[in-house]
């Protein structure tokens, strides 16, 4: 029985060990040389790439232990990598090392490795061929980036790519005259910024593209992105810093130019807003250690669409160009059942976040669940958003559910459209409910002497006197009635008295709980619930839910400060809004400045802890200084 009990123990670890085995499978580790064959003195590069699957460690410390007959001159220069091979993603990083050969012959490399899950995985050991000088120097490539000089070295055949010799036969990567610069901010590598437009509406797609220009060999840190604080933005490229690389000139001279990033910009409010500058760290021998470089702050004038023109219900920012399509299921329904609508947005551009739906009496429209794909094609952000609802009707009958209708303008025509589905009429038969009132009493029955020849149904009116006496006799005094004199005014006045006592006690408890309810659901209490529920998203690190938790206290603090329904309101007036109403110029502009940012974070994939702790205290700060004017009004 024991050895059977050990028998069981080892295959159950033996089954642990196979599905650890399975769930972390050993990264993907392959190696490259820039070239098999290489003169004496001339620089080569070695890379490794090591890749897992989304989700698992990623490796790191990336080694090469040096070759007998050449040395390490530079590296390993680190990169994060991601791939895509027969449709599944792998992520990783790039390690390159810069090497020389010392005498000519056959130079074996040993296998570079990276540390894994406390292990060393070794990729694979390569040999190259080292011949005798010819005395003709072959030029290094320019790049020392992830993928190293080799990487670069297969895309130019091992060409200078800065070399202004017209009779070389060599080929060299394409010239990119849209790239040219008049002048360069500095000799050896800069990054450069360009976008489409300097001019846009709120809710226009503005495409801005980052470069590095590049003339010696460097080494970068990944870089820090621009702020892009006043706008939402979608990456446009799905590997950045891996784009082919292309010849132009800046300043009069050729440089090597390679997009690193893309992205699509759509503003969320007016004025002159900077998109801020991209930042790299570069290291290299005519750069220096560890030096910046960043790209230019570009300024995008933002405005309204135009006033004149504008169809009722359109939502600033909604801009692009949309349709819309609809299912209502089912058609048939009971009284107080409820259907599906589902809208869609099909289209390009800056999608809307809400649907004006239809509203009528006994039509009840529940929160939608939102679904969407949104991405890039080609130049620009396309996809869907869909829309489900629930509704609830209780009316009966044939119930017209309406039209939805998307206002929105169009960058191309220079226009407002409106997109509109019709979801036509539902068929509601009318509750099963029974109906509660009695259908009718049953006939009483005769009493104990009732008149037989009396109709049917009626009672006799003397069947309770007692019968006629035959006889003469005493007389004895009836038995004093169980009601009378005082008993009888204490009996009449009884019910009056506990009838009153009831109703008042009743409406003390009625106003009790109104005070709780109102108390409950004041928007004071609703904007300190709103509050908490915001630090606590805050804590999550949960963007959206922050984003609204810290609208919402917004929306009930104007409430309780000034009476105003602000989610009714456009953004664009609610500044003059609330200062008719008797907040202050300053705390209305900051409530409005707050909103704009509050909802353009909530669709910032990359917000930092820092700027969710900043929107969390600013919101508090807010709405704090609004119940301090509705302490004011009620004094």
């Amino acid at each position: 029985m024991r050895a059977g009990a050990l028998a069981c123990l080892l295959g159950v670890q033996a089954a642990i060990v196979s599905v650890a085995t399975i769930a972390h499978a050993d990264p993907q580790v392959t190696t490259r040389v820039s070239a098999r064959k290489v003169e004496v003195g001339e620089p080569f590069s070695v890379q490794l790439s090591a890749l897992v699957t989304p989700g698992e460690p990623i490796p790191n410390d990336p080694r090469l232990a040096p070759p007998a007959g050449a040395t390490i001159q530079g590296g390993p220069a680190v990169g994060t990598s991601m791939v895509s091979i027969n449709g599944s993603t792998r992520v990783g990083i790039d390690a390159s090392w810069q090497l020389v050969s010392n005498a000519p012959g056959r130079v074996k490399i040993p296998a570079p490795s990276v540390l894994w899950q406390g292990k060393r995985v070794s990729g694979q050991a390569v040999e190259v061929e080292v011949v005798p000088a010819s005395g003709r120097r072959r030029p290094q490539s320019p790049f020392l980036l992830p993928g190293g000089p080799g990487l670069f070295g297969q895309i130019f055949g091992g060409h200078d790519p800065f070399a202004d010799d017209d009779d070389d036969d060599e080929p060299q990567p394409a010239l990119d005259e849209k790239l040219e610069l008049k002048t360069a901010p500095d000799p050896y590598v800069f990054l450069h910024a360009r976008a489409d437009k300097k001019e846009a509406v709120v809710g226009e797609q503005v495409t801005v593209s980052f470069y590095i220009y590049q003339r010696v060999n460097v080494e970068m840190a990944p870089a820090r992105d621009a702020s892009m604080t006043d706008f939402i933005r979608m990456s446009m490229i799905s590997t950045p810093g891996f784009e082919p690389p292309f010849r132009t000139r800046a300043g009069g001279k050729t440089y090597m130019a390679r997009l690193i990033d893309r992205v699509a910009l759509f503003p969320v409010r007016t004025g002159d807003l900077h998109v801020g500058p991209m930042t790299i760290k570069f290291s290299g021998q005519h750069v220096g250690r560890m030096v910046d470089r960043s790209s230019e702050d570009l300024v995008i004038h933002v405005t309204e669409p135009p006033r004149a023109g504008r169809p009722p219900g359109y939502v600033l920012g909604d801009v692009g160009r949309f349709s819309l399509s609809a299912t209502v299921e089912p058609r048939r329904l009971t009284q107080g059942g409820s259907i599906a609508v589902t809208v869609q947005v099909k289209g390009s551009g800056n999608f809307p976040q809400t649907l004006a739906v239809p509203a009528r009496t006994g039509v009840e429209w529940l929160d939608p669940e939102k679904r969407e794909s949104i991405g890039p094609q080609g130049a620009i952000i396309t996809g869907y958003r869909s829309f489900g609802y629930v509704v609830r009707i209780q009316e009966q009958g044939q119930v017209e559910l309406g039209k939805i209708d998307l206002p929105y303008w169009d960058p191309t025509s220079k226009r407002y459209e409106v997109a509109s589905v019709e979801l036509g009429k539902v068929d509601v038969a009318p509750s099963a409910t029974p109906d509660p009132r009695a259908s009718a009493s049953a006939s009483p029955s005769a009493a104990p002497g009732a008149d037989p020849a009396a109709p049917k149904g009626e009672a006799d009116p003397f069947a309770t006197l007692p019968a006629p006496r035959a006889t003469l006799g005493a007389f004895i005094a009836p038995s004093a009635p169980l009601f009378d004199g005082a008993s009888l005014y204490v009996v009449i006045a009884a019910p009056p008295l506990a009838y009153g006592l009831l109703a008042t006690a009743a409406a003390g408890a009625r106003r009790l709980r109104s005070r709780r309810a109102a108390g409950a659901s004041s928007p004071t209490r609703l904007a300190n619930v709103a509050l908490d529920e915001a630090d606590q998203a805050r804590e999550r690190g949960d963007t959206k839910a922050l984003s609204a938790a810290v609208e919402r206290a917004i929306h009930h603090a104007i409430k309780a400060a000034t009476d105003l329904e602000s989610r009714g309101i456009l953004l664009g007036d609610l500044t003059k809004e609330l200062e008719d109403a008797g907040v202050s110029e300053d705390l209305a502009s900051r409530t409005r400045s707050l909103l704009d940012e509050a909802s353009a974070l909530r669709f910032d994939p990359g917000a930092s802890a820092a700027s969710l702790e900043e929107l969390a205290k600013r919101g508090r700060a807010v709405v704090r200084d609004l119940l301090a004017v509705s302490g004011r009004a009620r004094g």
